[in-house]
């Protein structure tokens, strides 16, 4: 498929070898000659003659072309991940090979085979490649995401089609070349004006009729942070495409967790990057649809491991505070439904893996505490609260342990259910743990001070009644 041949590349002399003894170093050493002219151009290529760029060149294009042979199945550290990574450096020194260059992206776009049992597939080498190119060739690099949406669905489909009509004949083994060719005959107008910067958005159709791997695999070659007006449309086609599916309950309509969990992931850098107004666009078909579904608590948790990436504090608060009011109003019979009590424990930050040792987080400050007081109000009937607020006390939000023993005194005060229901798994040995912290260091400031005592107290007699050793024993040390 792709529409020039390259000259065989002849083997270096340390690669050679004579029998078959030697071929135990061949299959551990072939991927070198791909990594050492991927290194050379990333770090040293000032200091690459014109006929070593001209060498290395060919060694690279001879590497990121493996994948479109029908026979090549990847294996780790062959050579072609650092080959397709290398392609926009070379886009940059060898102007005159542009095409050629879009053209293997392109193609390696279309491999679907996984790379690693985390469901990670081949064509993501070049997807990552495709990102280095927004900024200093982005119409190259939007006709390359426009030329994806526009012809692999199509690859897909011919596919089927081609093995629906061998099973007929009875033929099972699937001749990928036939299709490959059949492929490129039946598009090639469109793969001309892909390459050569032609295609526009009107030639998609709907997209929201592609596979959701597709879709997932073109919202992640959409930079984050992007305002451009074709990314806007087609990333809103993409969540809205996404949204009904996530969002069910139907076992039919579950869709493939890498694909799910790489959607979530991407969704949730790109609408931490995004432009302020245009954060509830985003968040729209969700909060529209929102339930107690398990993708709810997939979400938050995304969006919790993006920030503490990208540090984007007024984006998700905007983003937490624009969900909260969805929140309350799925608790409002308590969280014994569905996913709720996983969903509040993810929207409070209990169910994201913590460093053991990590007492606070650039996200919470000081005038956060507001909107935990008001979750403690609006949902502490809910058991997973209770958990989720203590666990808190314990680990990030250790700096509002103070203001923490009056939200966690108050819900049990208004919720005396809670001293006869089954609590979440450890809400007793967080709850201790706090008030041991929170005695040891203001033991004299509670005996002086009647509020601090009485929510002590409170917090205190509750343990006890649950039966715990370190309630009894630390409400002697305040009486």
């Amino acid at each position: 498929m792709v529409t020039r041949k390259l000259k065989k590349i002849k083997t270096p002399n340390f690669l050679t070898f004579d029998n078959h003894d030697d071929e135990v170093f061949h299959l551990a050493n072939h991927s070198i000659p791909a990594y050492v002219c991927a290194v050379l151009f990333r770090d040293h290529i000032d200091l690459l003659t014109k006929a070593d760029k001209q060498y290395c060149k060919s060694i690279i294009f001879e590497y990121a072309q493996y994948g479109f042979n029908s026979t090549y199945r990847y294996q780790i550290n062959d050579g072609t991940h650092p080959a397709i990574f290398t392609l926009p450096i070379l886009f940059r020194e060898f102007s005159k090979e542009k095409q050629f260059i879009k053209n293997l992206l392109l193609l390696n776009l279309f491999n679907d085979h996984p790379i690693n049992i985390g469901g990670n597939r081949f064509y993501e080498f070049a997807i990552g490649a495709i990102l280095k190119l927004w900024n200093n060739y982005f119409e190259d690099a939007q006709s390359l995401l426009l030329g994806f949406l526009a012809l692999k669905q199509k690859y897909i489909n011919l596919r089927e089609r081609i093995r629906y009509e061998s099973h007929k004949k009875m033929i099972y083994d699937r001749n990928e070349e036939i299709a490959k060719k059949t492929f490129l005959k039946e598009n090639i107008d469109l793969f001309e004006k892909t390459i050569n910067n032609e295609i526009s958005i009107d030639d998609l159709g709907d997209i929201k009729k592609c596979d959701l791997s597709i879709l997932q695999a073109a919202f992640v070659m959409i930079p984050n942070g992007s305002d451009h007006k074709e990314h806007k449309e087609i990333t809103l086609k993409i969540i809205s495409a996404f949204c009904t599916p996530l969002l069910s309950r139907d076992h039919k309509d579950r869709t493939d967790y890498a694909v799910r969990h790489n959607f979530l992931n991407k969704f949730a850098f790109f609408v931490l990057t995004a432009e302020k107004q245009d954060i509830e666009l985003y968040l729209q078909p969700f909060l529209d649809g929102f339930n107690g579904s398990e993708s709810i608590s997939d979400l938050f948790r995304e969006f919790i491991t993006a920030e503490d990436y990208l540090h984007a504090y007024d984006n998700f608060w905007l983003v937490w505070n624009t969900f909260k009011d969805n929140l309350v109003k799925l608790c409002e019979k308590g969280d014994n439904y569905w996913y709720v009590e996983r969903i509040v424990m993810s929207y409070l930050f209990a169910n994201t893996p913590w460093k053991e040792k990590a007492t606070d987080w650039h996200t919470l400050k000081e005038e956060n505490k507001r909107f935990f007081k008001k979750i403690a109000e609006q949902i502490g009937h809910c058991p997973s609260t209770l958990y989720s607020l203590s666990k808190l006390l314990n680990n990030i939000g250790s700096n509002y342990l103070i203001d923490g023993v009056g939200w966690i005194s108050n819900m049990l005060k208004n919720n005396e259910n809670f001293h006869t229901i089954e609590l979440v798994s450890d809400t007793i040995y967080y709850i201790e743990n706090f008030s041991r912290k929170y005695i040891l260091k203001n033991r004299e400031y509670i005996r002086k001070t009647r509020q601090a005592k009485n929510e002590m107290l409170i917090i205190l007699d509750f343990l006890i009644e649950k039966g715990s050793v370190v309630g009894y024993m630390l409400r002697e040390n305040i009486i």
